[in-house]
């Protein structure tokens, strides 16, 4: 084998080497990437449930047989008399007894 026969062998390897260094560099940049990826779409799909699981929650809270118990443990109680008052140049406020 002659000289120059040999320096190209040796650029064809050395370039087929760089080739092959930079397709494992992109794979592993790839393959991070992907694992990045799976990890927030596993979060979306955690906060997703968490935010469903809240909703739920203030619709329990939030409901009228739940929000009356609340009051009661307050100590409220329920209107025994309610006055409705007028607005000027109306006629006199009227007493409504439940």
């Amino acid at each position: 084998m002659d000289r120059r026969t040999a320096l190209y062998s040796l650029a064809i390897v050395t370039v087929l080497a760089l080739i092959a260094a930079l397709y494992l560099v992109l794979v592993g940049q790839t393959a991070a990437r992907g694992r990045h990826i799976q990890q927030l779409e596993a979060e979306l799909s955690r906060l997703q449930r968490e935010n469903e699981q809240l909703e739920v929650e203030i619709a329990r809270e939030g409901s009228i047989s739940r929000l009356w118990e609340r009051a009661i443990d307050l100590g409220f109680l329920p209107a025994e008399q309610v006055e409705f008052l007028s607005l000027a140049g109306e006629s006199q406020p009227t007493v409504s007894n439940p």
